[in-house]
């Protein structure tokens, strides 16, 4: 089937939707048809407004048909217990399948809704429509919400494969679940604000016995603490007392001061005049002393420029002899070498006598001079020589 022929079919029935039976509740299913779905080629299901019931042998599709409503109204297989990937509800041999859903419309509504999925086993994907118009999920799931559809909820949707999930519920979340599936949502906000209070209320209770506890352990332990601050009271007294007392002794001690101030005041007035008469007494000496000592800060500012001046001589002394050492140092240069030309013209004077030895040995040889050497003819006998003792050298081997 195209997507052109599922457009059209969908305008025809979204046409035949305008009119809407009353019987049914808002987001009742009025309509299941589904294409090429697990064991249904094509099949179409009309609910009743009441209470419907399917009823088959097993493996004749009845399953199948809580399976498409559930992957229909925009939930995954995991809400099934059954198989994880859409992809495996599509029939075997085929490439993909459709489920389409009419859901009552509400009172405010023009016409009943109709949600259409695509299912596609290559790639596991899901294409849906809502009303002949191509939409998301999130989509679906938004209308299915608002017409009170909770397909998660086990007290509204229950597959077989989640019975026992069922039978496993707490009276707490099947009160919850119930609450979901019958009740209003401000009933809903209404029990959790009543759970919140119930909640605030124990934390109350609690911390009101907790105080009340307190409270007693206070009372005892202020009863067993009375002789306690009794005393603290008459050690308090005392402690004013003392304060009292500590306040006073200042006064006492500034009497006593002021006394021992005018006595060492006298003392110290004693002491002036008797300072005075000593001065008078040692006037002559005292100018004699501060004569010498004038004399001796004459005599030493004299003796630090006379230290100045010899440590000047003495630097100057020693660059003397620096000087000094040098030439010395340099005169025994000269002088070795001076010796070294000494030694060597002796040398060389040797050598000049033992020449002329030679010479006139030389000469005295020349008077009786030997034949005549002519090296050419000395040359070409050699050549001629070693000439023949090659060719022989030759022959033999």
């Amino acid at each position: 089937m195209s997507e052109n022929d599922i457009d059209e079919n969908l305008d025809d029935e979204a046409s035949d939707s305008l009119v809407a039976n009353d019987e049914y509740q808002a987001g009742a299913i009025v309509r299941v048809k589904v294409t090429n779905f697990v064991t249904y080629e094509e099949a179409e299901f009309h609910p009743g407004p009441n209470l419907n019931m399917v009823i088959g042998p097993n493996g004749t599709g009845k399953s199948s048909l809580v399976c498409a409503i559930c992957l229909g109204l925009g939930y995954g297989p995991s809400h099934l217990g059954r198989a994880q990937k859409v992809g495996e509800f599509v029939k075997h041999g085929k490439d993909d399948a459709t489920i389409e859903i009419e859901l009552q419309r509400r009172p405010a509504d023009a016409h009943n809704h109709i949600i259409k999925v695509r299912i596609t086993r290559d790639g596991d994907k899901r294409k849906w429509w809502i009303n002949n118009r191509e939409n998301s999920l999130k989509a679906v799931q938004n209308l299915t919400r608002e017409l009170g559809i909770q397909v998660d909820n086990l007290c509204q949707f229950l597959p077989q494969d989640r019975v026992a999930e069922f039978a496993g519920l707490n009276p707490v979340e099947l009160l919850h679940h119930t609450q979901r599936a019958a009740a209003p949502e401000e009933m809903l906000a209404w029990h959790e604000q009543l759970k919140s209070f119930r909640k605030e209320e124990k934390a109350l209770q609690l911390q009101l016995e907790t105080d009340q506890e307190a409270l007693k352990n206070q009372m005892a332990r202020q009863e067993n603490l009375r002789g306690d601050v009794e005393r603290l009271k008459e050690r308090q007294q005392i402690q004013e007392r003392v304060s009292l007392l500590e306040r006073t002794v200042p006064f006492i001690e500034y009497a006593e001061a002021r006394k021992k101030h005018y006595h060492h005041k006298e003392r110290k007035q004693e002491a002036q005049r008797r300072l005075k008469g000593l001065e008078r007494q040692v006037e002559p000496t005292m100018r004699a002393v501060n004569a010498k000592q004038h004399y001796q800060s004459q005599i030493e500012a004299v003796v630090t420029e006379r230290k100045k001046d010899v440590e000047i001589a003495e630097r100057a002394a020693d660059i003397a002899l620096k000087k000094i050492d040098d030439v010395d140092a340099e005169i025994t240069q000269i002088l070795q070498t001076r010796r070294a030309e000494i030694e060597g013209n002796k040398k060389r004077k040797q050598d000049l006598d033992r020449i002329r030895a030679k010479i006139r040995d030389m000469e005295a040889r020349l008077q009786n001079a030997p034949p005549i050497f002519d090296p050419e003819s000395w040359n070409s006998r050699i050549v001629s020589y070693n000439f023949l003792l090659f060719t022989y050298t030759l022959r033999l081997k």
